[in-house]
């Protein structure tokens, strides 16, 4: 482990002669500086950068293990993680029920000490993430998002130890809004009303990114239509954004990658060079493609 800034160290790690294969988890932005240096340096780059992960709530889904999925995939780890929960894509007949299982949930939590076992959601990693969380939240509040539960950052007692930032749901929110497309990195979640199937799915599919994606529901023909059409490199059915994939090729499709996968057996396409191997057994020329005497 080499610590320091990312100007500094990142710099020269990417452009040592002995580094010949660049595997980033990071900001887009970060992840584009490092593209073009090894693109210079026609070193290898996988890149596994941002994502907008939605779970897709279907009017036959089972709300219970819905709400679960949800809540675990969202606040579980603080939202700071890269396939995270952060948008909600529900079905119009059963969002009023899921708000209020979603509430219910939400209002148990127990908030604090990630090392305490009985704590549901622990703090964010600096004071930077918590305000940059918390400018999200009032854009969301801004653009006409209704906040159903939290949107503030926590400083009293024991909190005031850490950065911990209330778990967040917003509710009629629209696909255009920030809140919707941008990645927040905290433990906010913002729910979108649909009628169909369709809509649900082009509305997962209308950010840039493009990690994981998940849907509840017990119509098999809808899950296999959404295996086929969620344009997102990792796909959960009756199970949240978060957890299963680390022994699968993990990465995602538009801006959260640039096509490799950085676990499971593709991983050894990004960490290992192909050599082909030709052996002539016959004693004498052959000539491919060009003899064809046996």
């Amino acid at each position: 482990m080499v610590h320091g800034d990312g100007p500094t160290v990142g710099n020269a790690l990417v452009e040592h002669p002995d580094v010949k294969v660049i595997s980033f988890t990071g900001s887009n932005e970060v992840g584009r500086m490092i593209a073009e240096k090894c693109g210079r340096l026609l070193k290898k780059v996988s890149l596994e950068m941002g994502g907008k992960n939605a779970v897709i709530v279907m009017d036959d889904a089972d709300l219970t293990l819905a709400v679960d999925g949800i809540i675990w995939s969202a606040f579980g780890t603080s939202g700071q993680r890269c396939t995270a929960c952060s948008r909600v894509i529900v079905h119009e007949r059963v969002k009023q029920e899921l708000e209020r299982r979603l509430l219910e949930a939400v209002k148990a939590l127990k908030i604090g000490n990630g090392l305490d076992e009985t704590v549901k959601v622990g703090p964010v990693i600096h004071e930077e993430a918590l305000q940059k969380i918390d400018r999200y939240v009032r854009i969301g509040v801004e653009e006409g998002a209704k906040l159903l539960v939290g949107g503030y950052i926590l400083r009293e007692g024991d909190y005031a130890r850490g950065f911990y930032y209330a778990p967040t749901i917003f509710t009629d929110v629209t696909p255009n809004m920030r809140i919707a497309r941008e990645e927040i990195f905290g433990p906010v979640v913002s729910i979108m009303s649909v009628r169909s199937l369709d809509e649900a799915i082009a509305v997962n599919n209308s950010v840039d990114y493009g990690l994981s994606s998940a849907i509840f529901t017990r119509d098999v023909n809808r899950v296999f239509r959404a295996m086929r059409d969620l344009d997102t490199g990792i796909v959960y059915v009756n199970a949240g954004t978060t957890g299963a994939e680390i022994h699968l090729p993990f990465g995602g499709t538009k801006g959260t990658g640039n096509g490799h996968r950085d676990s499971g057996v593709a991983a050894l396409d990004v960490f290992t060079e192909w050599r082909s191997i030709y052996v002539d057994f016959s004693g004498k020329l052959q000539r491919a493609q060009i003899d064809t005497d046996d």
